[in-house]
């Protein structure tokens, strides 16, 4: 895939625990890093369409990124997720390294119903 197709610009950001000044702690959303990324929706045809083993029942809300493999990014599927378009997507699947080529990474996120 060539850097041409990244024409998307993505954001990923962590949800962090922060003190809130009472002594407790409350979570806040911090962004990581932004990135170009080739983004696809995973339409009725596409291999996460039907695939409930990811936690989706509708491929509809979901979508399929391609982005540059970051050695500077730790990615976590618990904590983090994937801002697109101003909406935002949560990460169901470890980062796929794409033919193992240590060049491309491939993620799956569905859209948050919260926002």
């Amino acid at each position: 895939m060539r850097s041409r197709k990244f024409t998307k610009r993505v954001e990923i950001w962590e949800d962090v625990s922060v003190s809130d000044g009472f002594g407790g702690n409350t979570v806040q959303e911090s962004l990581i890093t932004s990135s170009w990324a080739n983004v696809k929706t995973a339409g009725v045809n596409s291999k996460f369409a039907r695939d409930t083993s990811l936690g989706t029942t509708d491929g509809t809300f979901s979508i399929i990124i391609h982005l540059r493999k970051r050695n500077d990014i730790t990615y976590n599927i618990e904590s983090q997720f994937i801002k697109y378009r101003g909406e935002k997507y949560i990460i169901q699947n470890e980062p796929i390294n794409v033919d193992f080529e240590d060049s491309i990474i491939e993620i799956v996120a569905t859209k948050s119903i919260n926002g």
